[in-house]
């Protein structure tokens, strides 16, 4: 089976800014948007080849007022380009692009990839498309120290993030569930993926895909 894959209101002014600025930097560590980082993962997966995935941040820019960072995936050949933006709620994707250059489709909802408060329990929801599946994934912050091992290096005080989600249909059922792990001014240093997929007359199915960093440059 091949699977076709980030407010909070204080009463006081002055503790409002404080908070949003610590938050606003902390999230940026851990997903971080300087034009020129590059991160080059390495694709494991049970039903496929090996693969390598380069992400780039690209120069911002600016679309209807809103200050984006297009981050360019190049997985097999094949360009993809996605719009991040940040606001109080946290680092959200505003949209997508099919070339560098091309007209934006913008992500309504926006899906959050990181969420104010940094902090235990801090959950949210998103809505994803898994091949013809329509689903709804809870994320939850799970820990902010987990140490991971990577071909990068070992990163401490990691970020866990854990996702669920499943969809029904009459005649298939599809779930996920994925952790992934975010290193202070790294970023993205590992990722595990688990779908499960059970088609009316068929026995189930299942892929596990893990995504680790081999290099990154700041």
């Amino acid at each position: 089976m091949r699977t076709k894959l980030i407010a909070i209101f204080l009463i006081l002014f002055s503790s409002l800014q404080v908070d949003n600025l610590y938050c606003s930097e902390l999230i940026l560590s851990y997903f971080p948007l300087k034009p020129g980082m590059t991160w080059t993962y390495k694709v494991v997966s049970d039903k496929s080849e090996t693969r390598t995935v380069t992400v780039t941040n690209l120069p911002p820019r600016e679309i209807n007022d809103t200050k984006l960072t297009p981050k360019k995936w190049d997985i097999g050949g094949i360009s993809k380009y996605y719009l991040i933006g940040t606001d109080d709620g946290g680092v959200y994707r505003y949209g997508e692009q099919k070339s560098e250059n091309s007209e934006p489709i913008i992500t309504k909802p926006k899906i959050y990839y990181l969420k104010n408060p940094v902090s235990d329990g801090t959950t949210w929801d998103i809505s994803t498309k898994l091949g013809e599946d329509n689903l709804t994934v809870n994320l939850t912050i799970e820990g902010l120290n987990d140490t991971i091992k990577v071909p990068a290096g070992d990163f401490e005080d990691c970020l866990r993030i854990k996702h669920v989600g499943s969809s029904q249909r009459d005649d298939a059922s599809i779930s996920l569930e994925a952790y992934e792990w975010y290193a202070p001014k790294v970023g993205l240093v590992k990722s595990l993926v688990i779908i499960k997929k059970l088609e009316k007359g068929q026995t189930k199915s299942s892929e596990h895909q893990t995504y680790q960093l081999e290099s990154f440059k700041p």
